[in-house]
């Protein structure tokens, strides 16, 4: 991978506005382009004139030849051709050895907004859960206390505070409370494409940052239908602490 930097220098306000309402046009161009990594475009403080272009290409050859030699070159050269003449640099660059570490990867539950974004999940999932024919007798005994204790216990499974080991009982309180309930493979796989529409609806339109929340969804439904066969008296031992779920899984 190399880097390229194009630096402008635009004095006038009314054509800087337009720069940038045209690389938002001409990065279009770039995003369909394979050979394109990465691009970002900065705009200067003390020197407001002034831009920056940052170009993460897969090689130079690949700019030089693929990139311009394809059919994303002449509409990306189109909507940014009026700002050529501003341009003081248009070099490429190579990594070296120095490097910041990777920045720390935010958490899933930082990461879908909180527990007020799982709360909202959860209201909205339990909604269709009570409309359906399939799942509403399972939660005969439903309050709307249920929907806080779930949004309590993802919080702390995606990396969030640790609220419901400390208010509500742990991994223990979260296994016991579904002795009995007898679940089917039928009603499981009813439960997830519930979530999953209830995922859809609420979290942020991340395609990753979903399919990690219905693979947690995934493996605790299979244990709850699991645990549930058992009649409630059951000893179920020491379960270990609350599961944490991260982007790689169960960590």
């Amino acid at each position: 991978m190399i880097v390229e930097y194009i630096r402008y220098r635009i004095p006038e306000q009314d054509r800087r506005t337009a720069f940038e309402q045209a690389y938002a046009t001409a990065a279009a161009q770039l995003d369909l382009a394979p050979q394109c990594l990465a691009y970002e475009l900065s705009h200067g403080v003390e020197e407001p004139e002034r831009y920056v272009l940052r170009i993460e290409w897969t090689s130079v050859a690949d700019h030089e030849q693929g990139f311009r030699g394809g059919p994303y070159f002449p509409p990306f050269l189109a909507a940014v051709r009026g700002w050529i003449g501003d341009i003081e640099e248009m070099k490429h660059y190579a990594h070296t050895a120095v490097v910041s570490p990777a920045p720390r990867r935010a958490t899933l539950h930082e990461a879908v907004g909180g527990t007020d974004a799982l709360r909202r999940l959860s209201n909205t999932f339990y909604d269709g859960v009570l409309a359906d024919p399939l799942l509403a007798p399972v939660f005969a005994d439903f309050t709307r206390t249920h929907i806080e204790h779930v949004a309590v216990w993802l919080a702390e499974v995606f990396g969030g505070p640790e609220d419901f080991t400390a208010d509500h009982g742990g991994h223990q309180a979260l296994l016991r409370a579904h002795l009995g309930r007898s679940i089917t493979e039928e009603q499981r796989v009813r439960w997830m494409e519930l979530m999953a529409d209830a995922v859809a609806d609420e979290l942020p339109d991340d395609a990753e940052l979903r399919r990690r929340v219905l693979e947690y969804f995934d493996w605790g439904t299979r244990i709850a239908r699991d645990v549930s066969a058992d009649p409630v008296g059951t000893d179920l031992g020491e379960p270990g602490p609350t599961p944490r779920w991260g982007w790689n899984g169960l960590a």
